[in-house]
């Protein structure tokens, strides 16, 4: 019999699944690492939520787990191998069962939010704090796509760069996970949007609201006389002081947002050291979620201002081609999998 500090809508395993289908890795590398293994269902501790999982999304600290790359990633999750073999984050769902001393959700709850580590499985353990109410209204896969990506634009574009009406703002890598969410909540906090984006992704900038598009390809904004008060940069895809020839000398604000572990873990050290008796200051974005960042995507969502851009849908069984595609980079948006 399952405990009975659960509260459930079965009375014994015997009445769901006590397997369950996930995906684990047991060595750091790429996609070809995960295995489909037929696994024990968690039982949720006292203050955990048991959610069947509808939909997942994928995220570049998915990819950087998996490969422990940078090293730094390794210090956390295993020097040598991995200390957990689960992997993905983001998550939406329905709550099948709940421990003892969960007070916010009962089971048949829609909810989204994240989980520690395995969401790429059928279903996944989580705390009651890492998760909200998801309405009816919003799908499991546009919900899935909210929870880092969202909330990285929000604290980026809320609570670092401080956007306000009538200001300049450049976004590198505008149309991106993170990025196409920065993009659409700058443009609905009342700025002047010029993103930044390749070619084939020029449409999709001018469709999130960006007022101006630049195509790298063809055009150095760093020589384009502009000059913007914050610059939200998703990819670290050339020396972040490059971008001091365009941000406002009166006071602008650099964030750096994402980007590969050999040009992000020196970025640590050389952002305060930037800003040292300069107006124009360099930041990263310590990313952090709780439930409150959660009801800020669901309000942007509801509200209208801003809409996950999904560019490709993958089945279970297609876990390990969806992290190989979104490990390319220059994605459109987010990667969803649906259960």
């Amino acid at each position: 019999m399952m405990s009975a500090g659960l509260r459930r809508s079965f009375t014994s395993l015997g009445e769901m699944a006590q397997k369950m289908q996930a995906y684990h890795y047991y060595k750091y590398g790429g996609p070809e690492e995960m295995i489909l293994k037929e696994v024990d269902m968690p039982i949720p501790a006292d203050k955990e939520v048991l959610v069947k999982v509808e939909a997942a999304s994928f995220n570049a600290m998915d990819w950087r787990i998996m490969r422990g790359d940078p090293w730094l990633v390794r210090l956390a999750m295993g020097l040598r191998k991995p200390a957990k073999p689960q992997l993905g984050s983001d998550l939406a769902g329905i709550v099948v069962a709940v421990g003892k001393k969960v007070t916010q959700f009962e089971v048949d709850d829609h909810v989204f939010g994240t989980a520690r580590f395995g969401a790429f499985a059928e279903y996944a353990c989580t705390p009651e704090d890492r998760l909200i109410i998801k309405p009816r209204s919003v799908s499991f896969e546009d919900a899935a796509a909210l929870p880092i990506a969202c909330g990285t634009a929000i604290q980026a574009a809320v609570h670092y760069a401080n956007i306000q009406p009538g200001q300049k703002v450049l976004i590198i890598g505008s149309c991106g996970g993170v990025g196409s969410f920065c993009t659409q909540l700058a443009k609905s906090l009342g700025a002047h949007v010029t993103a930044i984006c390749r070619t084939g992704n020029v449409d999709m900038a001018k469709s999130l609201g960006a007022d101006e598009v630049l195509d790298y390809t063809k055009e150095d904004v760093c020589k384009s006389g502009n000059v913007f008060d914050s610059v939200l940069d998703t990819g670290l895809f050339r020396s972040m002081f490059d971008y001091k020839a365009v941000m406002n000398p009166e006071g602008s604000t650099y964030l750096l947002i994402g980007g590969s572990g050999d040009k992000f873990v020196p970025a640590l050290v050389q952002a305060p050291l930037a800003s040292i008796f300069s107006k124009r200051k360099f930041s990263i974005v310590n990313f952090e979620l709780d439930q409150n960042q959660l009801q800020k995507c669901l309000e942007l969502v509801e509200s209208g201002k801003v809409k996950p851009a999904i560019c490709r849908r993958y089945k279970f069984d297609e876990i390990p081609t969806a992290m190989a595609y979104a490990e390319k980079g220059h994605m459109q948006g987010k990667v969803i999998v649906s259960m």
